[in-house]
């Protein structure tokens, strides 16, 4: 079996951060610059010969379920704390007769889901008057319960099937703003890495390589689901430095980003494997529930995403411990998309990041 990929990284900077307060942070000027570095040409993944020494140990169809379905109670249990949002609460952006645009805070469900925790979608579905029968109905994106900013949602059912089409053909464009460990030597740039599902720290993703591909060759659908078995998944980030910052007397960078290709969880992932990981990210981060530095060896990182800059584990640690009791510095700032009524052409919003 050969699977194919191409793996390359445009550096130019990069920043993202965990949210904090504002007496933490000092910002300075930036000046423009970039550099761009290529990865090597693309590479065909063989089965490796019997005498070629493995640098990866493949997990059985039973192990990975196992870790998956630990890691998915504790995210079950994680969503008990969703919080509660009162009608006052609510943040609304811009409303009309088809669709409602909301600014999420952090640390609230997108959807309510089984459980029925409490959500976004619930709180506005009461708030205010549509022609759906219940608070799912209105939700065609979501944002991570660790990530605040905008969100739009559907009215009724033709909205419904407008904005689903919007989304589909990708006639919407979104921005984040973040806080990243480190001082990003560059000033803008694209990050394009493959992204897989990670059977080792499964439900989350990491940057696809050949031994990783290799581990997956023998495990069975049927047990394991088809969606880890994918191909990897061509990803590009772009990223701009919007200033270099303090967070509790450590260095970080203030970023917008944006996702070209919109994979899950891919400008944690990339932020991670370029060196410059989300501050309060309890994924990607240092110590977090999936892997660090995009799940890339010292090897691989200086081949795929070389870095000299990159922020030092020293660093790492410091964040994580001063942002513990925070919220992820992740911030869906900007919103542009085709208006789901015939007519109303393109509309755009914005919002301020709470970090």
């Amino acid at each position: 079996m050969k699977i194919s990929i191409s793996c390359t990284l445009v550096a130019l900077s990069a920043i993202t951060g965990e949210a904090f307060t504002p007496s933490r942070v000092t910002r300075t000027a930036t000046t423009l610059s970039s550099s761009v570095v290529t990865s090597p040409t693309p590479v065909e993944i063989e089965e490796p010969a019997d005498n070629e020494k493995r640098t990866v140990v493949p997990l059985t169809g039973d192990e990975i379920n196992a870790r998956r379905d630990a890691q998915l109670q504790k995210l079950r249990m994680k969503d008990k704390t969703s919080i509660q949002i009162e009608k006052e609460e609510l943040k609304l952006v811009y409303e009309d007769d088809d669709i409602i645009v909301v600014d999420k805070p952090y640390g609230v469900l997108t959807v309510s889901g089984k459980e029925k925790n409490p959500s976004l979608a619930q709180a506005v579905f009461d708030a205010i008057e549509v022609d759906l029968p219940s608070a799912d109905h209105m939700v065609v994106h979501r944002l991570g319960m660790d990530t605040s900013g905008l969100i739009v949602m559907a009215k009724n059912k033709a909205a419904v099937r407008g904005l689903n089409e919007v989304f589909r053909e990708r006639k919407v464009e979104r921005k984040y703003e973040a806080l990243v460990a480190g001082h990003v030597e560059k000033d803008e740039g694209m990050i394009s890495l493959p992204i897989m599902r990670d059977y080792e720290f499964p439900p989350y993703v990491r940057i696809s390589t050949d031994d990783h591909q290799r581990a997956l060759l023998d495990l069975d659908p049927e047990v394991v689901g088809k969606k880890l078995l994918e191909l990897p998944k061509e990803s590009i980030t772009k990223y701009e430095v919007v200033s270099r910052e303090e967070y509790n007397g450590e260095p970080v960078s203030r970023v917008v980003l944006t996702s070209i290709s919109g994979r899950y969880h891919q400008l944690n992932v990339h932020m991670s494997a370029f060196g410059h990981p989300i501050v309060g990210d309890s994924v990607y981060g240092i110590n977090g529930a999936g892997v660090t530095n995009g799940g890339l060896t010292e090897e691989e990182l200086a081949t795929l995403a070389p870095n000299p800059e990159r922020a030092t584990d020293e660093l790492q640690w410091a964040l994580a411990k001063a942002s513990a009791d925070g919220p992820t510095c992740s911030h869906a700032k900007f919103l542009r998309f085709r208006h789901p009524t015939k007519g109303k052409g393109w509309v755009e919003f914005k919002t301020d990041s709470p970090f």
